[in-house]
């Protein structure tokens, strides 16, 4: 016999939430990583609740629980929308999370506000939150504003002369140009910069032989994950000497793929989620490193860095859900995000404080790393301060 004031799973009300991200095709990785921290966040809140007080949600006095309706939209933006148009029209889904990737992103924020849903379109644009889109969600700082203390980070270790390899993606190849002409402000020269389709290129033996011909300091690798350590592993295998700046999307399995031991010296702007997983002492509330067993315990796999931005980002919705007090209303949802952050009660990967008022998810800081014996070294904190980005 149950005991009445235990809560079953079947007594609750369901609520679906939309996801969008590549199952398949070159960025299956990044996407399936999405997911899969989707799925993460959704079990945990419809075990736990957001604040531990579950099951579900409590919304109009009433327990819900949350079911994630999923879209492979294989890195397509034209299918990223066709997925948001079918996830609303059959399943009326009042939030999705993701698309990942600018294009895709861009793509979602021409329709979304007419088909009334809201969304956390993964991107590390600047020009994403500046579209004036009142239901969309930026998780991610602009990668844009990294290039300064990137390049002066190379001024400061004499890497005068560097080489650059950026996806065409606006929010790489934009960070690219900002880290290439902050250092040549400095007194830098950039020595080659190559513009390269990541989803499509598999071979960088000729990018990196010609780079290797220039003598450069340090080449950074302006790339996804994967992209990026196979980038690097070539420079290595045509002989390239010097270091590499590798960007936040470097990881686990980028090291697996390259080795750390070979990267004595090169530089990382890194996440708290890299950091991290070096140092899990240094992650006091234990948030990543819980995150991290679960996920790899569940799936066998490391996940990549936005599944890390996507799990906290599945909580603050939960909880805006509870604050505004209803599972359908977009508009409500979106303006309750603010203080679903503000009250700091949630168990964020990413210490963010705020949404701004352009969606902007605003707080966690960002790191610079250096490869030093085997292992990461702080160099010091990245912020970005908060007028800048409103």
């Amino acid at each position: 016999m149950t005991c009445p004031h235990i809560l079953l799973a079947q007594d609750l009300k369901t609520v679906k939430v939309g996801a969008i991200s590549p199952h398949s095709g070159p960025n299956a990785y990044f996407g399936l990583s999405v997911f899969r921290s989707i799925e993460l966040a959704v079990k945990n809140i419809n075990e736990k609740g957001t604040l531990g007080k579950g099951p579900g949600i409590l919304v109009n006095g009433r327990r819900w629980r949350l079911e994630v309706i999923s879209y492979d939209d294989g890195g397509d933006p034209a299918k990223s929308v066709a997925g948001m148009r079918r996830l609303v029209g059959m399943h009326n889904v009042p939030v999705i999370f993701g698309p990942f990737g600018t294009p895709a992103t861009w793509a979602c924020q021409e329709i979304n506000v007419e088909l009334d849903v809201l969304f956390s379109g993964m991107s590390a644009s600047d020009l994403s939150r500046k579209k004036g889109n009142p239901l969309y969600f930026q998780e991610r700082l602009p990668a844009i504003y990294w290039g300064d203390p990137m390049a002066q980070a190379c001024i400061e270790r004499g890497y005068k002369k560097a080489c650059i390899v950026a996806d065409v993606n606006e929010a790489y190849s934009s960070w690219a140009e900002r880290f290439m002409e902050k250092l040549e402000s400095l007194g830098g020269k950039v020595l080659g910069f190559e513009t390269i389709d990541s989803k499509a290129m598999t071979d960088y033996h000729s990018i990196m032989t010609k780079f290797k011909a220039k003598a450069p300091d340090i080449i950074f690798l302006s790339l996804y994950e994967e992209p990026q350590a196979l980038a690097a592993f070539h420079a290595l295998d045509v002989g390239y000497k010097g270091k590499f700046f590798l960007n936040s999307d470097w990881g686990k399995k980028s090291e697996k793929i390259v080795g750390l031991d070979r990267l004595e010296g090169s530089l990382v702007e890194a996440t708290q989620w890299m950091f991290y997983q070096a140092h899990p002492e240094q992650d006091k509330e234990g948030f990543l490193t819980g995150y991290l067993k679960q996920y790899e315990d569940t799936y066998g796999d490391i996940p990549a860095q936005p599944g890390a931005h996507i799990y906290g980002v599945v909580y603050m919705v939960a909880r805006a859900m509870e604050i505004a007090d209803t599972v359908t209303d977009a508009y409500a949802i979106r303006e309750a995000a603010p203080k679903a952050l503000q009250e700091g009660d949630l168990p964020l990967i990413f210490p963010n404080t705020d949404v701004l008022e352009n969606g902007l998810i605003y707080g966690a800081p960002d790191f610079l790393l250096e490869i030093k014996d085997g292992d990461y070294k702080l160099i010091r904190e990245l912020r970005v301060p908060r007028e800048v980005l409103e």
